[in-house]
């Protein structure tokens, strides 16, 4: 896709895949105002293993949900992949996630009705890619992730790690800019935990991908290029690895 790929120069040129700017997200529970993000600004580098800790309750899944495009936020700007997504409107911000961000859940989000196969091409269909490049695209998606072989089974005939194999395909099929992950290995144990991480750095590698994590998970974390420590919807400390 050479679009996806001049985009990512460029973005690397500017020196950021993700950009907040005094970013501020505030929910109303009936009268109650709860201050998730409190003036965050970041950048996030491209290619890049990134990683969102803190306590739960910090606003990790919050600062993903923005960068996302699934929430907008109260104040601030968010600019992903060079696109301030405030400008967009509600149509374009929606194409605009289905084809630049792929998301991973801890709970997998498989639809349950449809094989492995159908999971991972479901993004493709959504981005109108034609038939053949569908098959092509997910067959080696699939044989990736070490999935082909069980490309007809359903999630209810998948072990956790295979679901969380077929959850990434899926995230990695459509080429996307970057790809969010809220806690991917919190319902794996720690051999399926292992494997799937070092799947997904050969993933980021391979795909040039900017992968952003939140998670509590020390061996995850063990392998972040950069960190940002959040508490109480701030950032409190940030780092890169040596």
């Amino acid at each position: 896709m050479p679009g996806a790929s001049n985009g990512r120069q460029n973005e690397a040129r500017d020196g950021a895949v993700v950009r907040l700017d005094h970013v501020a997200k505030t929910y109303r529970i009936g009268a109650v105002a709860v201050r998730a993000v409190r003036g965050v600004s970041l950048s996030i580098a491209p290619r890049r293993f990134t990683m969102l800790i803190g306590p739960s309750g910090s606003g990790k899944t919050t600062l993903l949900n923005l960068i996302g495009c699934i929430d907008a936020p109260t104040t601030g700007t968010v600019t992903i992949a060079g696109q301030n997504v405030a400008k967009l409107s509600d149509n374009a911000l929606s194409d605009f996630r289905a084809r630049r961000v792929g998301f991973i859940f801890q709970n997998f989000s498989l639809i349950p009705v449809l094989t492995a196969y159908e999971n991972v091409e479901y993004p493709l269909l959504l981005t109108g890619v034609s038939a053949q490049k569908r098959r092509q695209a997910t067959l080696e998606m699939l044989e990736a992730v070490g999935l082909k072989d069980q490309r007809g089974q359903r999630p209810n005939e998948l072990s956790g790690g295979q679901k969380q194999r077929v959850a990434i395909a899926r995230a990695l099929v459509k080429r996307p800019d970057i790809v969010l992950a809220d806690e991917p290995t919190a319902n794996l144990d720690s051999e399926t935990g292992a494997s799937v991480i070092a799947l997904m750095r050969r993933m980021q590698t391979e795909s040039h991908t900017t992968f952003i994590f939140a998670s509590h998970d020390p061996h995850l974390i063990s392998h972040a290029d950069d960190t940002f420590t959040i508490r109480d919807g701030e950032i409190v400390a940030s780092g890169a690895a040596a």
